[in-house]
């Protein structure tokens, strides 16, 4: 006889179960960051579309959408419209059109389409015309123009400055629209581009996002200083919570004898726990900004008065602010820890005739660095992604300069600074700003996630290499 199916037999079923769709969900998450987000810097072709009515769009497409349609005899069909991204805000001034299957009489390639990167403004497309150097035009038609940027036109940087040199550049249905060469980031050929070429713009422009400055508030350019900016917020937090959590870990433990004020502090630390973090922020902004920042302002700053210089939003406030947040992990991973040490090693210590604090300093707490070096993971993940605390004790959108600098101090505790999950905020959540901001938030997203997972993984291999030399006292 087969055997009898069980309640316990099904629970397990079930917890393996929601196990694996739990997986699933986070790797296909994961996925669809991955591919949008690494798919913003490949080059994409210029397609020119030619309307039935004479009209004429270029741009690439961005989505499709299936539509119901009805003719006049009433019969329905279905049909699909093309959500166009065109480059030519003039004439869309949200960058995009739809247009219908049978509209379109004409698609083609055109390999002259260019597209602008400007400073400010968005990307441009459409086809060179002609090189103007102060009024004087230099070059005419799309080799010329082309060949002449490419090799650099003479002292092309100081005529940038003086914003003396343009392009002229024609829209898809012959529009002329003049440029100043200083208001242009980088012009490329998509349609034109080899294999080869495609990988080397790719590899540029990937390069540029890790390692420039943000532009077009937010929507362009590169995300170094909230890449920055929030490794220095996760270092300073470190710094703080690590030796007052693993403090209060042995003090609790080993040190603080069973009774109401006991109870009190470890009720204390579970309720922190809990908190949410947007309370956290409030607290960080009345006691850190205003209270603690004001007192430094009257003693120590009192010339600059009434304006803030400590009494403002910070990397300092907000990087205590984050570590009280990430107090109560520290602590209950670090208490965790030192209850598993065994107490034989405890009392071979003692039997030997170490002090309380020598067995704690020379036998406990090599044992127990593992269990600190996880409370120093799950600590540094909850800090990097935590945004709300931040965008009131300190955080913003934008900012030209870094916490870190070579002007004296060197280093400005009291700056405002970019922070990477805000940027992913900033750019993600803006009303009307289509697929381009949304593009940006998502390979910001990607970065966040790899650094977590590089910090992750370097702690995590470190604690793995103290549990292999500690393999004889660790349980």
């Amino acid at each position: 006889m087969g055997s009898k199916w069980s309640k316990d037999d099904a629970l397990i079923w079930l917890s393996g179960g929601g196990l694996v769709l739990g997986c699933l969900m986070v790797a296909g998450l994961f996925l669809v960051i991955v591919v949008h987000g690494l798919d913003r810097f490949w080059p994409q072709d210029l397609t020119r579309y030619t309307l039935h009515d004479g009209g004429v769009v270029l741009g690439h497409e961005a989505s499709r959408e299936d539509v119901l349609t009805t003719n006049a005899r009433g019969e329905r069909s279905v049909a699909y419209r093309l959500r166009i991204r065109t480059g030519d805000r003039d004439r869309y001034p949200d960058d995009y059109v739809w247009l219908e299957e049978g509209r379109v009489t004409w698609r083609d390639v055109p390999r002259e389409a260019v597209v602008v990167e400007q400073v400010r403004g968005g990307d441009l497309f459409g086809f060179l015309d002609s090189f103007v150097d102060d009024g004087t035009v230099v070059a005419l038609g799309y080799d010329d123009v082309w060949a002449l940027y490419q090799e650099g036109y003479p002292e092309l940087e100081r005529l940038r400055r003086q914003r003396s040199l343009s392009i002229v550049l024609s829209s898809a249905d012959g529009r002329p629209s003049t440029i100043s060469l200083a208001d242009v980031q980088r012009i490329y050929t998509p349609n034109a581009m080899t294999a080869w070429t495609r990988i080397r713009h790719y590899m540029a422009s990937a390069w540029s996002y890790l390692w420039a400055p943000p532009r077009d508030e937010n929507r362009q350019g590169g995300v170094f200083p909230a890449v920055f900016g929030t490794a220095a917020m996760v270092i300073l937090m470190s710094v703080v919570v690590m030796p007052f959590g693993v403090l209060a870990a042995f003090y609790l433990r080993e040190y603080g004898k069973p009774g109401p004020f006991l109870n009190a502090v470890r009720i204390a630390v579970n309720s922190l726990a809990g908190v949410p973090s947007i309370v956290f922020g409030v607290f960080g902004l009345g006691f850190f900004v205003y209270f603690v920042g004001g007192i430094l302002d009257r003693q120590f700053f009192p010339e600059a008065l009434p304006g803030p210089t400590f009494g403002r939003g910070g990397i300092l406030w907000c990087s205590l602010t984050l570590a009280l947040l990430t107090l109560p992990v520290v602590i209950v991973a670090v208490e965790e820890g030192l209850a598993a040490v065994p107490s034989g090693l405890r009392e071979a210590s003692h039997a030997l005739g170490a002090t309380r604090f020598e067995t704690l300093w020379r036998v406990v707490v090599p044992v127990v660095l593992p269990s600190i070096l996880t409370g120093l993971i799950l600590s540094v993940a909850r800090a990097a992604g935590t945004v709300a605390p931040l965008m009131i004790a300190g955080v913003v959108a934008f900012s030209a300069d870094l916490p870190v600098d070579g002007e004296w101090p060197f280093v400005h505790l009291d700056r405002e600074f970019m922070h990477l999950g805000f940027h992913i905020f900033d750019t993600g959540f803006r009303p009307g700003e289509g697929d381009a901001a949304l593009s940006m938030a998502y390979t910001s997203t990607l970065l966040l996630l790899a650094i977590v997972v590089a910090l992750n993984a370097a702690a995590i291999g470190l604690r793995s290499r103290l549990r292999r030399h500690y393999s004889l006292a660790a349980p």
